[in-house]
């Protein structure tokens, strides 16, 4: 039997399943911390947040801790595998008229790192918040099936990963306009939404597009993308091998043939 606890925290619904009853207290306690610790790292929210000194740096390198270099490089990953579509620059900044014309407009490929030093262009501003999530998702479900000795699903917002041994019957997530379906020990999956319809126009044809990957962090950005990438996202998927699941606005759906 699975035990589950939700709450809200940074802007998100959390929820915790856990295979082991005893084990929920400690869990949620467990998820917590490590929630408030990457809070703490690149919460935009929060002036004590260690992002602001990268982003108040304008080209000077910054050591930082080794969680906000993990989660830089996180976010850098997602941004190389998507072609940019997610990217850890701020929106703001891809506007070219921020910039003084004596620099060039950041992107996220001047972002350096080396070990615990970190070297952001002058101009550039970071927002890593949903990469880091789903980071997050992704620590939180393994730190709970390692240190609890059992089965954890983790969620924040619309990113989950199971880690662990699956309960009786796998574990049976539920996917938006259609059921549920099994996710297998140590996968994750994704969801991305498009806005409604009363907000400007944008390039995608898909209403939501599902994504379930080896990892939190992969499922959000490829999902992110191929949200973006219109009727191109179904070759997309079948070239990164995924299972996916794409909702256009007039209802049909596409599905990979391994979903």
């Amino acid at each position: 039997m699975v035990s589950v606890e939700k709450w809200k925290v940074w802007g998100s619904v959390v929820e915790v399943d856990v295979t082991e009853g005893a084990a929920l207290p400690e869990a949620t306690a467990l998820i917590a911390g490590v929630i408030e610790e990457t809070e703490a790292v690149c919460d935009l929210q929060r002036g004590d947040a260690e992002i602001h000194a990268v982003n108040l740096s304008q080209g000077a390198p910054v050591k930082v801790s080794r969680r906000m270099s993990a989660l830089l490089r996180s976010a850098l990953w997602a941004a190389r595998m998507t072609d940019g579509v997610v990217n850890p620059l701020a929106s703001e900044m891809a506007d070219d008229t921020l910039i003084p014309t004596v620099h060039p407009v950041p992107s996220f490929r001047d972002i350096q790192i080396d070990d615990d030093v970190v070297f952001a262009p002058w101009g550039a501003s970071l927002d890593i918040t949903d990469t880091a999530k789903a980071d997050t998702v992704d620590r939180a479900a393994a730190l709970v099936a390692r240190e609890l000795e059992c089965g954890a699903a983790v969620r924040i917002g619309d990113v989950i990963a199971t880690a662990g041994h699956c309960p009786a019957g796998g574990w049976q997530i539920s996917v938006p306009g259609n059921g549920d379906v099994e996710l297998v020990n140590g996968t994750a999956m994704a969801t991305a939404f498009a806005p409604p319809v009363s907000e400007p126009p944008s390039k995608t044809e898909w209403e939501s597009v599902t994504v379930i990957a080896d990892d939190a962090l992969w499922a959000y950005a490829a999902s992110v993308a191929a949200l973006a990438r219109g009727i191109g996202a179904i070759r997309w998927i079948e070239q990164q091998e995924l299972r996916a699941r794409l909702a256009d606005r007039s209802g049909r759906v596409y599905t990979t043939e391994n979903w």
